[in-house]
This record gives structure tokens, sequence and C-alpha cells, in this order.
């Protein structure tokens, strides 16, 4: 058995940074929309766009990201995890191009659309680290995903500052483009190879990154089976093994029906109902319109700017805290959230008709400390967990599905906020992301299923029906 050594923490972080890389694109993507929204809206503008064209721009990309995530999926089961990160680049950079030279609305929608198809191949990254981390530092490398998408937000917000967006689009098809060709540094997981009964790619994958072997070897060209290895024990039959103690061949659909797989499924799915309902993601399309409407006195792209490096700092905090559980974060993360609303909201109130109320800096704080907590468990955890709890042989089809649910709720969100804010008001929106964040805390003490320092079986050996249990000697 190989040593978790410091050689293989550096292979596995390089490996872990090349693969984040993405997600700082994604961070990018996200502040981009509230950037070039408030670009579009000055009166020297060449391009002009009205409420439902800010609606659109904004949400569009969530709206088709849908698709990307269907299509990555099935990949990331078909071709492996990196090589479906890789196709998953080429609509990244292909509309950073158009962006580009963009000089109409149609043009932007274009490209924003493209964009949207883009997003969906970021559950590759937590797919990989989720099978290449050692289970005691997966939530550790975990995190620096989110520190990257934090650095990409404050990143988007500096070059904002500097350039015009078409400038800021085209050096984000350099660095798109960067990132594609630097994939070929990342070898495949050892977890799928092997799940291919690619056994000795698997071995050189496992030596060059000095992680464990797996305990259980797939034979090569095995059928669909129910796999003893990675958790896949927990999709066999009634009986789990066939009399000569061999894995039983299985219907694939049959996959899909079991309480290890539909169980996660229905929990996920809430985990990103709280998540969506608590606005974080609102702020991040909507910043400069939102900090405005709430009474910020300062300008909309500094403070993001702000908010952005909040989010880094949220994201240094939970590396550090990843020998804390899950469920601990949530209800921290989502409380914390619900009082920094809360103090928004009672602010508002308070200075309601006043054109120039005191104590401006009380507003800053708050959105500063929502998006601090909201980075302890809020963002990255629903997204994080797809990639943990479900068996290997459904884990890109059912992660992938399980995500379409989150960006079609992060859609529904982002599209209805502006007409929700001009029919009842900003402070009433606000109102209903407290309401959800404090849900979100909830949910943490009381319904979602624990995940730190268990292994793939531990996890789904939880959602396993009490007669399977009993039969299997589990507790």
């Amino acid at each position: 058995m190989l040593n978790f050594k410091l050689d293989g923490h550096l292979k596995l972080a390089l490996c872990t940074c090349l693969m984040s890389c993405h997600q700082l694109i994604i961070g990018c993507s996200f502040v981009f929309s509230s950037i070039v929204l408030s670009k579009l809206k000055e009166p020297t503008s060449p391009i002009k766009i009205n409420i439902e064209d800010s609606s659109w721009i904004a949400s569009v990309p969530i709206l088709v990201c849908p698709i990307g995530v269907l299509i990555i999926g099935i990949l990331t089961d078909k071709i492996g995890r990196r090589k479906a990160l890789q196709i998953g680049y080429l609509p990244l950079i292909i509309s950073w191009l158009i962006l580009a030279y963009a000089n109409s609305v149609k043009l932007i929608m274009v490209g924003r659309i493209i964009l949207g198809i883009g997003f969906g191949s970021g559950s590759c990254v937590y797919l990989y680290l989720a099978e290449v981390s050692p289970t005691k530092y997966r939530p550790l490398y975990f995190s620096v995903v989110t520190i990257f998408v934090g650095i990409g937000m404050m990143t988007e917000s500096v070059l904002s500052m500097l350039f015009e967006w078409q400038t800021v689009s085209l050096i984000l098809f350099v660095f798109s483009t960067v990132n594609c060709a630097s994939m070929f540094l990342v070898p495949e997981t050892p977890m799928w190879l092997r799940t291919r009964g690619r056994c000795q790619e698997a071995e050189a994958a496992e030596a060059w990154l000095g992680v464990e072997p797996a305990a259980v070897t797939v034979p090569a060209a095995a059928p669909v089976t129910a796999l003893a290895v990675n958790g896949d024990d927990h999709l066999c039959g009634a009986d789990g093994q066939a009399a000569t103690g061999k894995p039983t061949p299985v219907a694939y659909w049959k996959l899909f029906i079991g309480p290890s797989v539909w169980k996660p499924a229905m929990l996920t799915t809430l985990f990103f109902i709280c998540q969506q309902g608590s606005g974080f993601y609102v702020l991040l399309f909507y910043s400069v319109d939102l900090l405005r409407d709430s009474g910020v006195q300062f300008d909309g792209i500094t403070v993001t700017a702000f908010l952005s490096l909040s989010r880094v700092i949220g994201s240094l905090v939970y590396s550090m805290l990843h020998h804390v559980r899950r469920k601990t974060l949530v209800v921290v993360s989502g409380g914390g959230m619900a009082i920094s609303l809360s103090i928004i909201i009672v602010y508002m109130h308070m200075y309601k008709d006043v054109a120039t109320p005191t104590y401006g800096a009380v507003l800053i704080v708050a959105f500063i400390l929502y998006v601090f907590f909201a980075l302890l468990a809020m963002l990255p955890l629903p997204w994080t967990i797809c990639g943990e709890v479900f068996p290997m042989a459904v884990k890109g089809v059912m992660s992938g599905i399980v995500q379409v649910v989150g960006y079609e709720l992060m859609f529904l969100v982002i599209k209805v906020y502006p007409a929700f804010v001009s029919s009842f008001g900003v402070e009433c929106a606000l109102t209903v992301f407290a309401i959800f964040s404090f849900a979100s805390a909830l949910y943490g003490a009381f319904i979602m299923p624990e995940t730190k320092g268990k292994s793939l079986n531990e996890i789904l050996s939880s959602f396993d029906t009490r007669e399977k249990s009993i039969k299997n000697n589990l507790p």
C-alpha cells in the first residue's frame, strides 16, 4: 500500500489546480453578466437594452446549461472525466470569442447561450476530485475549486475596471484555450479506468498520483454489473451476488431504481432548492443592480470587487474547516446568511424614505458577511456532494440529472428576479431569500446526509433499506 506523502500531495494539488482553472472561468462568467449589464445600461453605450433584454442576458446561460450537463454527464461515464472536461471547454472558447466581437444584443445572446452549454462541464471537476482525493483530504481539495471560483469573480471585477467588456472577453478566450490544452497534463482517474477494465493504466495513474490502489479490480470487458467496488455493490439485485460469488449482471435501467440512487437524488435536489432560494446567485448575476436597489451609496462595480474578495476569503476559511462536519457547516452557513439578510432588511426598512441614509457601511458589511457565510457551505456543497453520493455505475448520469435540476432552479430565480422586484420591491425579495436561508440551516441540522470522512460505500450504506442493511450486517 502506498502512503499518501508529500509527493502525492504536490501532484494531486497540481491536478486539482489545473482542473479548477475551469471553475475560475465559470467564476468570471457569473460576474460578467452583472458587469456587462451595467455597461450596456449607460447612456453612452452603442448597444441599447431594456429590462427584458437584461433578464435574458443574465439568465439564458442557465436555461441552456442542462444541455451541457446532460451531454457531459454521459461523456464522463463513456470517455472519462478528463476528456469530457476538455470537450466542455470548447463552448467556453467559442462563446468568449463571439462576445469579444459582439456589436448587438443578438450576438451577445448567441455568445451567452453557447457559454451556458459550457457551464455544465463543471461537474467533471467535482467527479474527478471525488475519485482521486483520499477520503481524509477530500473536503480540502474540494475547497480549492471554490477558491478558484472566487478568484475568477475577483479577476473579472478587476479586469472590468481596467478594460472594456469586449477586451475582457478576449482575455478569457485566450485563458480558456490555454486551460483546455493543460488538461493533457492531468491523468484520468484510476477509479474510472478500473470500471473500464483498464487496470494497467489505473495502476500507472495511482502510482503517479501516489494514491492507494483500489481493493478490487474490475475485470476487462465486463458487462454492466453490480460492481463490488467503489460503492457499486449497492446496485446489486436482491442477493447482491450470484451463488458463485461473482457480481450479478443487471439491466442498466435497474441501476437507477435502488434506494442508493433515488434517495440521494431527492436529498441533493432539496439541497439545491434551499441554495437557489437563498438568493446567492441573484447577487452574482445582478450584483450592481441589487446593491443599488438596496440603497448602497458606493460604486456597484467596486463593491462587487469587495464581495468577490469576501468570497475568496470565505473559500479559504472553508478549506481550513475541512475537518468540520458538513452538517455543521450548512447550519452555520444558512444561519449566517439569514442573519446578514435580516440586517439588510431592517436597515432598508429603517431608512426607507431617507434620501441619504447614514451608516451606509452597515449595508456593505452585511452583504460581505452574506457572501462569506454562503461560501462556508451553501454555495459549494450542493455541487460537491453530487460527486460523492451516487454509485460509480451511474455517477456521471445521476450527478448530471441532479445538477440539471439545480441549474433550472437557478434560471427560474434569475429570470424572475427583475419582474419580482418590479412588482413587490427588493425588500420583499430579500425577505424571501432570508426565509430560504433559515430553511437551509434546518435542512443541514435535520435532513442532510453526512459525507465528511466517509468512503463511497459508507455513504451509500446510509441509503440502504433496513432489510438490506440487516442482511449485510450494517447498522
